[in-house]
């Protein structure tokens, strides 16, 4: 009994990821998105679903704050104390763009991808892995808002000038 309810599970989890695939190629911004290295359908229906307007955020910066991917702080006038990530906003998106970086870092072979890696890995060097993950994630949102932003697609070149 439990194998055949495994495979009604399965069977249901595969129609809501093709669900979830077409509605993300039929969605204009979805597929812009989608042109990210390491961002697939998922991250970018719950990108365009958690920031709504994008109008709403004046900077990339706000972006991120809002999604809780910036360093919290407990300073007083004599000392200054960064804390780890605010983790405030959604959830979800947080842990779909951690994993989104996640595949960037280690399995995504495009070559668009390389200027990315290579900040991830000089970043990695300085302060850890997970550390460097969840910067990329950061720097993620902050592409996926401009490029919702600017009604353009990513354009890798334009990091591997910077390197």
């Amino acid at each position: 009994r439990q194998l055949r309810v495994v495979e009604m599970l399965t069977v249901e989890i595969d129609a809501a990821d093709e669900t979830v695939e077409q509605r993300a190629k039929v969605d204009e911004i979805c597929r812009r998105l989608m042109t990210v290295p390491g961002v697939g359908p998922l991250t970018a229906i719950r990108f365009v679903a958690a920031l709504d307007d994008v109008s709403r955020f004046e900077t990339a910066h706000q972006v991120e704050s809002y999604l809780g991917l910036v360093p919290g702080e407990s300073s007083s006038a004599d000392r200054q104390q960064r804390l780890s990530i605010t983790k405030a906003g959604p959830t979800a998106l947080r842990w779909v763009l951690v994993q989104a970086a996640w595949a960037l870092r280690t399995r995504c072979r495009k070559p668009e991808a390389i200027p990315l890696q290579l900040w991830a890995h000089r970043v990695e060097q300085r302060r850890g892995k997970r550390i460097a993950t969840v910067a990329l994630a950061r720097k993620l949102a902050g592409i996926l808002y401009a490029i919702w932003r600017d009604g353009t697609e990513y354009d890798g070149a334009r990091g591997a000038k910077m390197i």
